[in-house]
């Protein structure tokens, strides 16, 4: 039986970022954010807008059917904004979605790894364990004490206190070059590389 292509959709601070699985195909479709620290798709289903018949349009000349949406970091917690994603893709026509979160393709050398990651609202510190993500801080979007974020990568966990654990920083915004120092920076491009070979 004909398997529809899979296809991913990459959640940004600013855009969609459409992948077609073994293609190079890319399309990127931004958007405006209007209220500050809210994801742009909060204002996915705003009636002053026409982002459904837009995204209607680009799923069926896709011929999107099958699709993985990639989250932010700090939705692994909030249903209501895997809800949203997943309720707007199943109206403009996709007939089957999974979720999975961005921490977990920054690295798949390693099982174990620490992640930090900046998204529209906060940022994130998470101890990542064969794909789950076992503990787990927040922080202020704009919280840069870097001594502080080292120290509680090494507390975040038990395994981490005693055991080397590497540290994988969640780049693919272009906002956590500051960080370099403490682990190890994954790009856009790193972060759609390892989805692939997943």
């Amino acid at each position: 039986m004909f398997e529809s292509a899979k296809f991913y959709v990459i959640i940004s601070n600013k855009s969609f970022i459409i992948k077609k699985e073994k293609e190079n195909l890319e399309n990127i479709i931004d958007f405006a954010s209007f209220v500050p620290n809210v994801p742009f798709y909060h204002h996915l289903f705003d009636e002053d807008k026409n982002y459904m018949e837009n995204m209607k349009a680009v799923v069926k000349n896709l011929k999107i059917r099958n699709l993985t949406i990639i989250v932010p970091d700090d939705c692994i917690d909030l249903t209501v904004d895997k809800r949203i994603l997943s309720e707007f893709f199943t109206l403009c026509g996709v007939r089957k979605i999974q979720i999975e979160a961005q921490c977990f393709f920054l690295s798949l050398e390693y099982k174990r790894y620490v992640s930090l990651s900046k998204t529209t609202r906060n940022m994130v510190l998470q101890y990542i364990v064969n794909g789950k993500s076992i503990a787990k801080k927040y922080y202020d979007k704009n919280y840069e004490d870097i001594k502080q974020i080292s120290l509680d990568m090494k507390s975040i966990h038990t395994d981490c206190e005693y055991e080397y654990v590497p540290v994988y920083i969640n780049n693919m915004n272009n906002n956590m070059d500051s960080f370099s120092r403490i682990g190890n920076l994954v790009s856009l491009n790193d972060i759609t590389k390892n989805i692939m070979k997943y």
